[in-house]
């Protein structure tokens, strides 16, 4: 279900820097977005074969995370008609985290949202408001207590249960990219709306990554920055997919208790997080909650997150002064930082 991250890599070259290491870039193309590794090593080969490695360990996680892909453990569970299905390591792992962020959010974060995100059809040509009546119906089949987790990579779903990973898919890759790192490089991955920044930045003296977050009103623009160091940067928003009717707007994070895009008050939430599944997970759940208990949320919980509301509010919890640099620069284009 994620979700764009307009985000801007300040990368401001430092004068007088001696020995630069050596980069390489990987751009490629899987989850169904753009994506690009770049690893700085001591030499050019070094930083390849970092970029090279993270790329293909992306690629290899398709099979195990995709619900469209005919040959994916998450399609052929689905199709299983309520059956066991033993799945890979990569798919269980995933499917654990899933399931665990979502008791963890109370349900605002699910993963079993694959029958509402079919029937509203957001990003495809039939995108339309379905009556009501399927809505509830579709919700029938909704809740993530109908995947049976039975060890040994065994998998159940019951109740007509449809899993969609979308929502923490490139969460999942961001941090299995982030566990082949040895320190030998230092890696920027941008996994569509999922950054992760690992060891030093080469062209700051500060070492930080700065990271830009977008003006929901327009996402080719940034609002606001955060410099991080071992961390993963995500972002949920109502402007990355959605479509209009009759004068509304129609976004594709869904409030599971509804059946309906989530109205909230936010355009956006990001979560600075060195997990990126948590990450990935909790930004989907706390747009769902709304500002008031999302902050409650983080409050409790220790999470760092920034919020952005309808009125051009921009709000950050207490955590985000302690993992990250923040620096507000919406003024001019309408925002207050309220905090």
């Amino acid at each position: 279900m994620k979700r764009f991250l307009a985000a801007m890599l300040l990368l401001l070259c430092v004068t007088g820097c001696t020995a630069q290491p050596k980069s390489y870039t990987a751009d490629f193309f899987a989850m169904d977005t753009f994506m690009s590794v770049t690893a700085y090593g001591v030499d050019e080969q070094t930083a390849q074969d970092t970029a090279v490695t993270c790329e293909r360990r992306v690629n290899a996680l398709e099979p195990a995370l995709s619900r469209t892909r005919e040959d994916s453990d998450i399609y052929r569970l689905n199709h299983a008609d309520g059956a066991v299905c033993e799945v890979s390591d990569d798919t269980y792992a995933a499917l654990q985290a899933a399931v665990e962020y979502a008791a963890y959010t109370g349900g605002a974060f699910d993963p079993t949202l694959a029958p509402l995100t079919d029937l509203w059809g957001i990003n495809t040509e039939n995108a339309h408001v379905p009556a009501q009546a399927e809505i509830d119906e579709a919700l029938t089949h909704v809740g993530y207590q109908n995947i049976e987790l039975l060890g040994d990579n065994q998998v159940q779903l019951k109740n007509g249960a449809q899993i969609d990973l979308g929502g923490i898919g490139k969460g999942f890759a961001t941090d299995a990219v982030a566990a082949l790192l040895d320190g030998s490089c230092s890696v920027l991955a941008t996994l569509g709306g999922n950054i992760g920044a690992y060891g030093e930045n080469p062209s700051r003296d500060s070492g930080g990554w700065v990271i830009g977050i977008a003006d929901p009103d327009n996402n080719a623009d940034y609002l606001a920055t955060v410099e991080v160091r071992d961390r993963s940067v995500v972002t949920s928003g109502d402007y990355e997919r959605y479509f209009e009717q009759d004068g509304k707007r129609y976004h594709h994070i869904f409030d599971p208790a509804t059946g309906w895009p989530a109205d909230s008050g936010l355009r956006s939430v990001t979560v600075i997080d060195a997990v990126s599944t948590r990450a990935d997970a909790l930004t989907t759940a706390l747009f769902v909650m709304g500002l008031d208990k999302g902050l409650a949320f983080c409050a409790e919980q220790g999470i760092a997150a920034v919020f952005v509301t309808a009125d051009k509010q921009v709000y950050t919890s207490a955590q985000v002064g302690e993992v990250c640099t923040f620096t507000f620069l919406g003024e001019e284009k309408g925002y207050t930082y309220a905090q």
